[in-house]
């Protein structure tokens, strides 16, 4: 069960990583609107810095992955449902935008799908 873990963990490190830079992208094409007069600065202002709130947050949940630790006993879908119930609660307690949870919780689902399905 922990090399199934740490298998996880990994893998969802990485999808969260590559999360982070999506969101780097559309703060690029955020500016090229921006430039191209697509939207005024106020819109613009306004999604960068919603961006950069939804990739603090993502890049808090994965320095909490560091530290989280498989409870002896626990099935894998419990400690699933424990690390959303975490993560929910470090973006709730940290202010950053609900969105967050749900793009975390999203790849914790696609993670634990593929780790189910593959991983012995």
């Amino acid at each position: 069960m922990q090399e199934r873990v740490g298998k996880f963990l990994r893998i969802l490190k990485v999808e969260l990583e590559d999360l982070e830079e999506d969101i780097n992208t559309l703060v690029g094409l955020t500016a090229k609107r921006r430039q191209d007069r697509a939207i005024t600065e106020y819109v613009h202002m306004e999604n960068i810095s919603l961006l950069k709130q939804e990739f603090a947050g993502i890049k808090k949940i994965v320095d909490e992955l560091d530290k989280v630790e498989l409870i002896e006993g626990e099935t894998f879908p419990d400690f699933i449902s424990r690390l959303k119930q975490r993560c929910g609660q470090t973006i709730h307690n940290s202010a950053y935008p609900d969105a967050v949870c749900i793009f975390v919780e999203r790849k914790i689902d696609k993670v634990a799908e593929y780790i189910r399905s593959k991983v012995v």
